[in-house]
């Protein structure tokens, strides 16, 4: 609420599917390929070609759905969307209109410390268009391997009340895409694009005229342009102004919209239902194989990771967020004890070592597992089994020969050699033996790590604890 005006904001959000091939042919869905290389008559728009519905993007397309809690419409239909611009040389874009794929969805956010839920009003499929590349003379070039890329248009209800609400949503929801392997939603390379609608009324309970914001290419341009729109509106009927139903572009350098064009009504596009493609029929067989391979979504395990495993919010969100380190915490964790320590490894220790070309999939499940036994069990230390991490990044050593010479150096410190260890140091830290006899007892930590760098870090840290305090008494 600003000053009694209450903005309310819808998002337009569209998700380039990560399939092999385009939604209605057999060309490649790759980006970075050299231009006009990955096209056929149908993605060229030539009359009399026949398009044929990519089932991968249907399942992807359910993914995202269930995902979302949304309802599953079992028939849907696709359009025409005419209208005519150079990079959909068709004259149409293939579309679904008012009978989508799934509706009524929605996804939880934290706001504060509240949580809200956002609403999501529909999800289509559609085509993609050809990729415009404008020149320094003015020219416009057309690249048409993007033309006809499997796309996922998703709308929410103007439910959204400020631009740090829609962030925090956009944030959550890739987050989602990417965990769903839907698509890697870099929006650099136009793989996720957002579209917004916002208006404003001195009525909470009323809409006031919308207007669309475009040229959104980051989520903090999303939230600075929702910002300057919200306070333009504000001031416009502060001043008894008129607010006018429009598409604003939004510039990024000047921190401020400009308007592009009145904004059409879906009557100018001349939806009608697309001649060359059936309805399209979701059995429950299909709906169930792909609930299936979702298995377990990212807010349960955060959940989980907590209440189960006592994990960190900061550490349970990474791990939970990401397929396929949540995947394998959750083979480690079914194996260990100590799953605060597997964590660390996991979303601190091990990611220092991933420079380019390096994956977490590189060290097996079984590899972890061991070193966890190990160190629960007492044949390593803490600081060992960093170095054995390390060891196998940074110098290929394998986990078991690494294991190995540590788990041998601890069965050979006796505790004849500990005490020693422990003496050698109360003569060599007379200064520290003060300090503690003194009072000062925190100072045993520096006593156990001088104990610890004698023994090259291979000693049980409890067992010279317990000599360290028993000597100074």
């Amino acid at each position: 609420m600003r000053e009694n005006y209450y903005p309310r904001i819808g998002l337009e959000i569209h998700i380039q599917l990560k399939t092999k091939t385009k939604l209605f042919c057999s060309c490649k869905n790759e980006y970075g390929a050299i231009p006009n290389t990955n096209v056929c008559p149908v993605c060229l728009g030539y009359p009399g070609v026949l398009p044929v519905l990519n089932q991968e993007a249907v399942k992807m397309a359910l993914k995202v759905a269930i995902a979302l809690n949304a309802k599953i419409n079992p028939k849907s239909r696709f359009y025409r969307k005419n209208y005519f611009y150079p990079d959909l040389p068709k004259g149409y874009q293939i579309t679904q209109y008012s009978e989508s794929i799934a509706e009524k969805g929605v996804m939880r956010i934290q706001v504060d410390d509240e949580f809200k839920e956002v609403i999501i009003e529909r999800m289509n499929i559609e085509e993609e268009a050809a990729r415009s590349i404008h020149t320094e003379q003015g020219e416009v070039l057309l690249d048409f391997n993007r033309s006809g890329i499997p796309l996922l248009e998703v709308v929410t209800d103007p439910c959204i009340s400020s631009p740090q609400e829609a962030k925090l949503f956009l944030e959550k929801f890739r987050d989602y895409l990417r965990f769903l392997k839907i698509s890697d939603c870099d929006m650099e390379k136009g793989e996720l694009r957002v579209d917004s609608n916002v208006s404003v009324s001195r009525n909470p309970a009323e809409l006031g005229v919308k207007v669309e914001l475009k040229n959104l290419n980051s989520f903090r341009a999303v939230y600075e342009a929702l910002n300057y729109e919200i306070e333009r509106q504000v001031n416009t009927l502060k001043h008894e102004g008129k607010i006018v139903q429009e598409t604003r572009l939004w510039d990024e350098f000047k921190g401020e919209s400009r308007s592009m064009r009145r904004k059409e009504e879906s009557m100018d596009y001349r939806y009608f239902p697309e001649p060359d493609l059936p309805v399209l029929v979701l059995d429950e067989k299909l709906i169930e194989q792909v609930k299936n391979e979702i298995s377990e979504l990212p807010d349960s395990k955060f959940e989980r990771y907590i209440k189960d495993y006592g994990l960190s919010e900061e550490q349970a969100r990474l791990i939970a967020f990401d397929r396929d380190l949540s995947e394998i915490f959750d083979q480690v964790a079914e194996k260990t004890k100590d799953r605060k320590t597997v964590a660390n490894w996991l979303t601190v220790i091990i990611p220092g070592y991933l420079r380019e070309n390096r994956s977490l999939k590189e060290i097996s499940c079984d590899d972890l597992v061991r070193i966890e036994q190990s160190l629960t069990a007492g044949y390593i230390t803490q600081n060992q089994a960093k170095e054995i991490l390390s060891r196998f990044f940074e110098q290929h050593v394998p986990i078991s020969k690494s294991l190995t010479e540590f788990e041998h150096l601890s069965s050979s410190i006796t505790e004849e050699v500990l005490e020693k260890v422990v003496e050698e140091v109360l003569a060599e830290q007379k200064e520290l033996v003060e300090k503690y006899l003194s009072g000062k007892t925190n100072v045993l930590q520096a006593l156990l790590g001088q104990c610890m760098k004698k023994l090259r870090g291979s000693g049980d840290p409890v067992k010279i604890k317990e000599i360290l305090e028993r000597k100074l008494k």
